[in-house]
């Protein structure tokens, strides 16, 4: 392989995913010390990669068109560019340029086949963080590199100054969320600390949060108040976080926090579980309709909810107590 100067990797979206392509960036970076690596996504997340030292360049678009993109692109130069999002915009976006592109598999029919006729082909479940190195076969480094937290660069004097525990109660789709009954049972729970809740800045993510934050006076409320820098924040400085299957979820994993964490539809052989020993997984095993879902739904198609909906709160609370006593 000729001298590698400069380096593209593609990601567009989304909040999680971004977060778990970041030690693939630190492995990069190991492996091309002297590459300048630039990256490529939507503006909305621009601030979150700000915060990966490893970054020397972001490229970030709103409306461009794909051919936009791809002039974009084209007149950077790069000697080398990862596409770890395989999807229509990235593919057009690079497709026959001069540098070598090497594209992230995503094993799209063995998840089709799982969701859709319950059979597992997925005999050895590889984390998406490593999948990202993995299926890239041109690279040979790939058996040297493992799970670590990454180091972020963000402020970490303290928001809150109290204690406090993180509720992050909603995800981006119904059937990875947590019903807000449950979460209420949790807040109930919790003695001698903050509760802070976070959210997006959607309606639904808001009426979740209005809702728990009218249950305790001991709640702080900043369900659409924070960007990515005052979220890291306000995890770090966390005693606990409880969360959805989501991107909060990935960025406490890379800050390594306590975690307890709650799956619904999406199970582990699609490659986002966590990764951390310490984090605490509830989620459903029992059910022939599970997973429903390789990505999420917006209700659940049996009507019953299950997989969410079974779990035991004192099982929970148990949990909670253990990890923030």
């Amino acid at each position: 392989m000729p001298e590698i100067k400069k380096i593209l990797v593609i990601r567009l979206s989304s909040f999680g995913d971004i977060v778990l392509s970041f030690p693939f960036i630190s492995s990069l970076k190991k492996y091309f010390p002297g590459a300048a690596i630039t990256y490529l996504t939507k503006d909305k997340f621009k601030q979150l990669l700000e915060m990966n030292k490893d970054i020397g360049k972001i490229l970030s678009y709103k409306d461009e068109s794909m051919p936009g993109l791809r002039r974009l692109i084209k007149e950077e130069n790069f000697d080398l560019i990862f596409d770890i999002h395989r999807n229509l915009r990235s593919v057009f976006s690079t497709a026959y340029l001069k540098p070598e592109i090497i594209r992230y598999r995503k094993g799209t029919l063995k998840k089709l086949l799982l969701v859709l006729f319950k059979l597992n082909l997925i005999k050895n479940v590889v984390p998406v963080y490593r999948r990202y190195l993995v299926a890239l076969h041109n690279v040979h480094f790939i058996n040297d590199f493992n799970f670590a937290p990454t180091g972020l660069i963000f402020d970490k004097e303290p928001l809150i100054k109290e204690p406090a525990v993180l509720i992050a109660p909603s995800s981006k789709h119904f059937s990875k969320t947590l019903p807000k009954e449950y979460f209420a049972e949790i807040i109930k729970c919790i003695k001698g600390h903050k509760i802070i809740l976070t959210g997006d800045n959607s309606e639904a993510d808001k009426s979740i949060c209005g809702f728990l934050e009218s249950l305790s006076k001991n709640t702080i409320n900043l369900c659409g108040k924070t960007d990515f820098n005052s979220l890291a924040n306000i995890i770090y400085n966390s005693k606990l976080v409880i969360c959805n299957d989501s991107g909060v979820l990935h960025l406490a994993e890379a800050l390594n926090k306590k975690i307890i964490a709650f799956f619904g539809s999406t199970v582990k052989e699609f490659g986002f579980f966590p990764q951390l020993s310490s984090t605490v997984v509830f989620e459903n095993n029992n059910l022939k309709c599970r997973p429903c879902t390789h990505i999420g739904k917006d209700k659940c198609q049996k009507r019953h909810f299950k997989c969410m909906r079974d779990f035991k709160m004192n099982e929970i609370i148990n949990k909670i107590n253990e990890n923030i006593s």
